[in-house]
């Protein structure tokens, strides 16, 4: 009987490699634990779900990584679908898909000096990261613009953990989930200089970006999702890979 079932969980391994899909989207996306990461399983929580529901749709996907500003610029690629993923604010011709799941927006702090606010403008005079091309929020946008809120700008959401850490910033702005995966997993030396302030700035919707050669695929992907909980998906795997922090 072990044999026996040996043999065919054998041949349902090799029928699962061999599996063609009818349609194979190339997508570009960035280094964002614990959501899309090379080097996390399976590519990290967010592009394991829109893997998970394209394939069941009969599409295979390709994740290219690259930083995030030329990651959006070789979207626009006619052999590329688009960006993924994306807050609301997509590029000028992009097509946003609708929300596939939530993660929510807020500081990191040095530990030794907390962030104390209530609202944003409580957070005058102090020097805040922010990271390049992000699209934040309006309101933080408009103090900005207003020089209320003093900020630096980097790269990389890496870079503004590594700033807190040594003193050079008061805090960053960045989504909760990447900054606890950076500081937890990344960064491990610097989680007892760095935390995550306890009040979040919003609960950030997150998108797929399509391209103007690929915008009817939203359609595509707007119906593979009436058969899914993306959000669900997105949750399962930062409880099973322990990247959920309370």
């Amino acid at each position: 009987m072990n044999v026996i079932k040996a043999i065919f969980l054998t041949a349902m391994l090799l029928l699962t490699s061999s599996r063609s899909y009818a349609e194979r989207w190339v997508v570009m996306t960035l280094e964002w634990p614990p959501f899309t990461c090379s080097r996390c399983p399976e590519n990290g929580a967010a592009a394991k779900a829109l893997k998970d529901t394209l394939n069941k749709a009969g599409i295979s996907v390709e994740f290219v990584f690259h930083p995030w500003t030329q990651t959006q610029k070789n979207a626009e690629q006619p052999d590329v679908v688009g960006y993924f993923p994306s807050w609301k604010d997509v590029l000028p011709g992009f097509t946003r898909s609708e929300a596939l799941f939530k993660s929510p927006l807020g500081f990191i702090q040095q530990r030794s000096k907390p962030l104390v606010w209530a609202k944003l403008p409580d957070l005058k005079g102090k020097k805040l990261g922010i990271t390049d091309g992000y699209s934040n929020t309006a309101e933080f946008n408009r103090l900005v613009k207003e020089k209320v809120l003093t900020v630096e700008s980097v790269l990389s959401d890496d870079t503004n953990v590594r700033r807190v850490a040594l003193g050079q910033i008061d805090g960053a702005l960045m989504d909760i989930n990447n900054a606890r995966y950076l500081i937890l997993k990344t960064h491990p030396q610097y989680a007892g200089r760095v935390s995550v302030n306890q009040r979040i700035l919003e609960d950030k919707d997150l998108f797929f970006a399509f391209n103007t050669h690929n915008r009817d695929k939203a359609a595509k992907l707007k119906k593979a999702l009436e058969k899914v909980n993306y959000q669900r998906m997105v949750d399962d795997y930062l409880l099973k890979y322990l990247l959920r922090v309370d």
